[in-house]
């Protein structure tokens, strides 16, 4: 259980925190008693994700940009660092893979690089992900399975793993990496439920899924993710990479008929599949989070306990 103690009158800086997963946890960082600086290039975030949230500075930033990076650690001297900030799209990983190279790997060697040398650094948690290890041989997926990418998404997300261990090990910064499993929930700004949920407002007939629709997830609810990091951060082994997944493995078209259901549409809309899907796109990912669960963390949120709020949340933006 994290304690409000734990992070009061911190200095905490999280880069991307204007954006999805990010700026949920600034909120919950606040409601903890932490001094918050936000760094975000606004390219996917918003400033207003973060309104009515007490004690947040906002600074419009780029992690690729070294120099800024420099002189924002130097001026907040953070206890805590959360690494949010990065390219989160494997279609676009693939037909721009400067930029994800760059936004990734490069924006994470900057920040690291700022971490060197802050004696009050207590841990710097960075946001990796699923697609480091590929189409996996074995299953379910271990910390120690196979690191076998098929993007460049998950090539540079294993990239700023690397700078992360190089960084501990030469330099002593207290880095730990979070391999996030498809995490969903408000705010977010793509992936396939939001695809789903777009999908059917333009036509509540018929849901066309990529590919065959048989690829198993295991999807992450954005409040288990922030407590997934919020853990990590007090009791996470730095140098380690840990799992972080709500559980329950579906089938996209299991997803799918559950987001039909959820909208009332059982009897009239029908599933088209499209028989292929875009590259870098993995079939079957189911987890193991035993490394996670013995910091203390359990995943409270199940998929039909987030899908609702997640069209909550859709369908008041919608509205607006």
């Amino acid at each position: 259980m994290i304690q409000e103690s734990q992070f009061a009158n911190a200095n905490v800086i999280v880069t991307g925190g204007a954006g999805f997963i990010g700026s949920h946890l600034v909120s919950v960082l606040s409601e903890l008693g932490a001094s918050v600086t936000v760094i975000d290039n606004l390219q996917s975030g918003k400033w207003s994700n973060l309104s009515d949230i007490a004690r947040v500075t906002s600074v419009t930033a780029d992690v690729t940009h070294r120099e800024q990076v420099d002189t924002i650690f130097k001026d907040v001297a953070p206890e805590y660092v959360f690494h949010f900030a990065a390219n989160a799209s494997v279609p676009g990983s693939v037909e721009n893979p400067d930029y994800d190279f760059d936004a990734n790997a490069g924006g994470t060697y900057n920040v690291f690089r700022a971490c060197r040398g802050l004696d009050g650094l207590k841990k710097a948690v960075l946001a990796s992900s699923a697609a480091v290890y590929g189409e996996p041989a074995e299953l379910p997926i271990r910390e120690t399975t196979a690191l076998r990418p098929i993007s460049p998404y998950g090539y540079s997300k294993l990239s700023s793993e690397h700078v992360m261990n190089c960084h501990h090990s030469v330099y002593g910064v207290p880095g730990v990496a979070a391999r996030i499993f498809n995490a969903y929930g408000p705010r977010m700004a793509r992936f396939v439920i939001l695809d789903f949920l777009r999908k059917l407002g333009n036509d509540p007939n018929v849901l066309s899924v990529l590919g065959s629709g048989q690829q198993v997830r295991e999807f992450t609810y954005v409040r288990d993710a922030v407590s997934a990091f919020l853990h990590l951060a007090i009791y996470g082994e730095t140098g380690q990479a840990y799992n972080v997944s709500g559980g329950s493995p579906m089938s996209i078209l299991d997803l799918a008929g559950r987001i039909i259901a959820a909208r009332g549409l059982t009897d009239t809309c029908r599933i088209e599949t499209t028989g292929a899907s875009w590259i870098g796109d993995a079939q079957r990912w189911t987890t193991d989070t035993s490394r996670l669960q013995a910091l203390g963390f359990t995943a409270e949120w199940d998929i039909d306990m987030g899908l609702r709020e997640t069209i909550s949340w859709f369908d008041n933006e919608e509205a607006r």
